[in-house]
């Protein structure tokens, strides 16, 4: 591809063909200014501020929509340029209200900058009135039109990033303007509240309700989302010691410029009245606020006393997917060698003990293969029990993108209709708990239409010859029998997904939480294997978790089999959380630490629950808030929330990814590995860290597939794990080059038919309508006033 070469302010410099002037000038590091252009939307051309002048002619040119042509002599500030931009700027303030005194948008405003850099003060033309009208009743966003300068960023990011379709123009000439359908108000309206269009705009026309601070903040951290397992990077602006805003972090993250409305919204639950502020000691059934000194020696004495009475394995402890690496590493280090017990599990274990079970067999590692922005290059998509809009947004959004704007097919798998049925190509509804009966039926199908990977099969798996022995019997009509899907939609998915050159499988907690969830993961890895789509771009599986840092808990251990870096525990393994309930009822445990959990909301029977719970000698629960379980604590421990602690949370992705403190922990709260620490200390452990940063150093000397992982090799962008030698970014890609075992171990298993999967329906918490302002029980999002407003009750429905 041949050099343009052009002249740019008297300067020789070259691109290649198709580049425009302004994307050029912005490579060689020359400034034009821009109101409608965003480098992660199309070109519009719409603001005109970007004009630059063609001096062969004297044809001034929209920088950001013209392309660059040989022999062009651009300048991008003669006289005439800049004469030109001041009557754009001019015209555009005279149709602006004179509020910048009292806009939100205050000095982050463009328009206001861009009139400053050109020197315009008071300006000399007749004023435009725009009444302005409010219309929304949301707790999310304001839209105040009589800003508005019609650069329709709102309108591209929503149509472009989020293909949400929310938003759009309607009228005409001056009555022209960004609104819904029927120009109904936002909540009336398709809008997901995402934010993105209020990070975007470049005016004040669209800005928070209910907002803190009207300006600008004092003070901008980088940090992680403390929601789903995207690990979005948010910037959260603080003011004093108060968080008032977050804004997506673009550079090196996974979610670019966009958010959903928890990771804009929901951070305010750090700021609630409800939080603990100092340790609880119930005493005659009532809670005492007690030092900290008393609280840890009260709580060192209980264990000890319980390990001396009944053992070490009379004691268990419930650790978080929503805690850091370095706290899930201390807490199990604790439990090991402290308390002395394998008996240690985490929250995510709910919903990922599946997957650990279903790929360890065949391909190691429970974990995700291919980064996200790998969505985006595959030709298929399958989809398979989840709803990704709502439980993982910016993978929702990638879906869309992927299917709207590059032909990417979508295979969805879910009895329920999802967000993402518009834009689905197939969609197979197999009846309750035969997944892995459909996925089986989909690999015979696969064999038997001769569209196997055999050179990927031959070189990098293992079995090959059994698997196709082990699935003849799920004929497309064996499948229908048990799944209810014609045979022909089963023959149609295998063609599609087999003949794709790249095909990724993005499996959500629908099969993860199912009776045959080990089965069903075991089949969709032996799925791309056979169809070799595992260790290349677009392809690999995708397993979505549920917390921030669902895959970072079981990293570090804390499951009752597992060792940090999924080592295999020497001796007898522990109990799992639902074993754990099982005997603390029964009386084999008598004490329990559950640290950043709520079981009492979180498992299906309340009453049950609340009775085991009951039935402990002693109890001690560390969170933020004084949950229902929390309530039957003997103890009760108040941690400091993610905005208020250093450390680091891990994705599905596999990317390690920094958390940073941006205000003090709020009261007498104090980070959990702090906490732990503290117990450890009493009990007469060398437990001894003087940082998050130092914990994580141990982690990375000691974790084998954390190795070389420390905070200045993340402080500029996650890394995947394990770290590369030749990617600074790490393994983006699992299995790109070789299987830890080397070779990918396809598993031959028996289906279990029976009548039991039509009976396996249980009773589960969920809200009612679309969940996307809840996040699982309520524990964090309840607490924020905006998701707060916009959540629907709880009821009891059967799933």
């Amino acid at each position: 591809m041949q050099a343009v070469t052009i002249t740019l302010n008297g300067v020789e410099v070259s691109g290649h063909p198709g580049m425009t002037i302004l994307d050029l000038a912005r490579e060689s590091g020359t400034h034009i200014p821009t109101l409608c252009h965003d480098p992660h939307l199309k070109p519009y051309g719409a603001c005109r501020i970007c004009i630059v002048e063609d001096e062969r002619n004297g044809a001034l040119l929209a920088s950001c929509v013209a392309p660059i042509a040989p022999g062009m002599v651009i300048n991008t500030k003669s006289e005439k340029v800049l004469e030109s931009r001041k009557t754009i700027v001019k015209l555009m303030l005279a149709s602006h209200p004179d509020t910048c005194m009292v806009c939100d948008k205050g000095n982050r405003c463009q328009l206001r900058q861009i009139a400053t850099d050109l020197g315009i003060g008071l300006i000399d033309l007749q004023r435009i009135p725009h009444p302005a009208v409010i219309q929304e009743l949301n707790p999310f966003i304001e839209r105040d039109l009589s800003k508005c300068i019609m650069c329709a960023k709102c309108i591209r990011a929503d149509q472009e990033l989020v293909v949400q379709g929310a938003i759009d123009f309607i009228d005409r000439g001056f009555a022209s303007h960004p609104a819904t359908l029927g120009d109904l108000p936002l909540e009336k309206s398709v809008c997901m509240f995402c934010g993105t269009c209020v990070s975007i705009c470049p005016t004040g026309a669209l800005s928070e309700t209910k907002r803190v601070l009207s300006g600008t903040a004092t003070k901008v951290v980088s940090t992680v989302c403390s929601f789903c397992g995207c690990g979005c990077n948010i910037n959260l602006e603080v003011s004093g010691d108060r968080i008032v805003r977050a804004r997506p972090k673009e550079e090196n993250s996974p979610n670019g410029i966009t958010l959903c409305a928890r990771g804009t919204f929901g951070f305010d639950y750090v700021h609630s009245s409800e939080r603990l502020t100092q340790p609880l000691i119930k005493v005659d059934g009532e809670f005492q606020p007690v030092s900290w000194e008393e609280a840890i020696s009260a709580v060192a004495q209980g264990f000890d006393q319980t390990k001396g009475a009944n053992g070490a394995d009379s004691l268990a402890v419930y650790g978080s997917s929503k805690c850091t690496n370095e706290e899930n590493y201390v807490l199990q280090k604790f439990a090991r060698g402290v308390l002395g017990t394998n008996n240690i599990d985490n929250g995510g274990s709910l919903y990922d003990f599946a997957t650990r079970t279903g790929l360890e067999g065949c391909l190691r590692f429970p974990t995700s293969t291919n980064p996200i922005d790998d969505i985006e290059q595959s030709q298929v998509i399958m989809l398979i029990g989840a709803d990704p809009v709502i439980s993982n947004p910016i993978v929702g959004y990638a879906i869309k993108r992927a299917a709207k704007y590059n032909n990417t097919k979508l295979i969805l798998i879910n009895p329920a209709e999802t967000d993402l049925g518009l834009f689905t190509n197939l969609w197979l509804r197999p009846g309750i708990d035969t997944d892995d009966v459909l996925i089986n039926g989909i690999i015979k199908a696969v064999f038997d239409q001769d569209l196997t990977n055999k050179e990927f099969a031959t070189e990098k798996t293992e079995n090959f010859d059994t698997i196709s022995k082990s699935i003849e019997k799920y004929t497309p009509e064996h499948v229908r029998e048990i799944t209810d899907i014609p045979a022909e939609e089963t023959l149609n998915a295998a063609r599609l997904f087999a003949e794709a050159n790249s095909a990724t499988i993005i499996v959500g907690t629908g099969i993860t939480q199912s009776p045959v969830g080990s089965r069903s993961i075991r089949a969709l890895a032996n799925l791309s294997l056979v169809t070799g789509n595992i260790g290349k771009g677009g392809g690999g599986l995708l397993l979505l978790r549920r917390e921030n840092n669902a895959q970072g808990a079981t990293d570090m251990g804390c499951v009752p089999d597992l060792l940090p870096g999924y080592q295999k525990v020497q001796g007898n393994s522990g109990l799992s959380v639902i074993e754990m309930i099982e005997q603390a009822k029964s009386g084999k445990i008598k004490a329990m630490y559950i640290v950043g959990e709520n079981p009492v909301a979180n498992f299906p029977d309340e009453s049950k629950i609340t009775e085991a719970l009951s039935s402990l000698d002693f109890l001690v629960v560390q969170d933020l808030f004084f949950t229902e379980t929390a309530k039957l604590a003997n103890i009760v421990l108040p941690a400091a929330s993610f905005a208020e602690k250093d450390g680091t949370f891990t994705n599905f992705e596999r990317r390690v990814q920094r958390v940073r403190q941006a205000v003090d922990p709020i009261g007498g709260s104090l980070p959990d590995w702090q906490i732990i620490q503290k117990i450890a200390d009493e009990m007469g452990s060398d437990m001894k860290y003087a940082s998050a940063e130092e914990i994580m150093a141990e982690i990375g000397e000691t974790v084998h597939i954390y190795r070389g992982i420390n905070y200045e090799e993340i402080e500029s962008g996650g890394v995947y794990w394990p770290k590369s030698e030749t990617d600074r970014a790490g393994t983006r890609r699992f299995y790109e080059d070789r299987f830890p075992r080397g070779y990918g171990r396809l598993s031959a298993e028996e289906s279990q038919i029976s009548a039991e999967r039509a009976e396996s329906q249980l009773t589960i918490k969920h809200p009612s309508g679309k969940t996307l302002y809840r996040f699982g029980n309520g524990t964090r999002s309840s607490k924020s006033a905006r998701l707060g407003a916009m959540t629907p009750e709880t009821s009891e429905v059967t799933t």
